[in-house]
């Protein structure tokens, strides 16, 4: 099966068939988003939730039109198709493919109970039946062996440690001949910014400052350690691009259980 992207990045005219978003999307504290019981936060994405939800809306590229490219047939997925996406935040990917694709399910995962709050709001916001959230572990989840048909991964690897380990959970929970896409900045100064601003804010905001578990600046991989890692996993099909920002990888599961190992290469052009 074919799953490369196109050689060519269209320019992002994308146009949803929905309202892209409600602007209650990346309210800050003390507003109308309900928190669950407050604790000291070990994460910044806890301490910080409303300031990476700003920048998930304003600043982060969107790829839904790339996503669905590249994860569903050019008729659109099957009905009851499963979606995961890992490392969700607010929840942008799953409700915006939710919407569009009402005959999917799509479930996004975060370690940050805020996050997965705010995400919970935005999908009730949109009336979205086939679209949830639940507080996880990329390390460790929950799904039975080869039951996902689709995952999305946008940005997470810049802040993991254990990354071999939650590619090959990914690799674990996708069924055979199902498809990871997986986005991750190139741009150094640009992606490390949310990232220290969330530290400065949280200096500014805790007494004393907090300790968080994320580094104090986000490990932006390059092109030979991202593609290391993309080959860690034994999949069957293994796309990897590039468009100066951004570098991408589509991967697929081998649907026999003994397959060589297809591997191509392309790049996107800026646009």
């Amino acid at each position: 099966m074919d799953c490369r992207l196109s050689g060519t990045r269209p320019k992002r005219k994308f146009q949803p068939t929905g309202p892209r978003m409600d602007s209650s999307d990346c309210e800050m504290p003390g507003r109308t988003i309900t928190h669950p019981p407050a604790h000291p936060p070990d994460s910044l994405f806890e301490a910080c939730s409303w300031f990476y939800a700003l920048c998930r809306e304003y600043l982060f590229r969107d790829h839904t039109q790339e996503i669905a490219r590249v994860l569903f047939s050019p008729n659109g997925p099957a009905a009851g198709t499963r979606l995961l996406e890992l490392g969700c935040g607010p929840g942008f990917y799953a409700c915006r493919l939710s919407q569009e694709y009402p005959q999917i399910h799509t479930t996004g995962v975060d370690l940050s109970r805020r996050l997965i709050a705010r995400a919970k709001t935005r999908a009730a916001r949109r009336s979205l039946q086939n679209c949830t959230f639940s507080h996880g572990d990329a390390n460790s989840l929950p799904d039975d062996s080869d039951s996902i048909d689709a995952i999305v991964v946008s940005r997470l690897f810049l802040i993991l440690q254990n990354r071999e380990a939650v590619l090959s959970e990914i690799f674990r929970v996708l069924k055979p001949g199902g498809r990871c896409f997986i986005a991750e900045p190139t741009s150094g100064f640009r992606t490390r910014i949310p990232l220290s601003c969330m530290w400065l804010l949280s200096k500014l905001t805790s007494t004393p400052a907090g300790k968080y578990r994320e580094p104090r600046q986000a490990d932006v991989m390059t092109p030979p350690d991202f593609s290391a890692l993309i080959h860690s996993q034994p999949w069957g099909v293994v796309d990897l691009q590039s468009d100066g920002w951004y570098q991408y990888a589509v991967c697929q599961k081998a649907s026999a259980a003994v397959s060589t190992q297809q591997v191509q290469h392309a790049d996107w052009s800026a646009a």
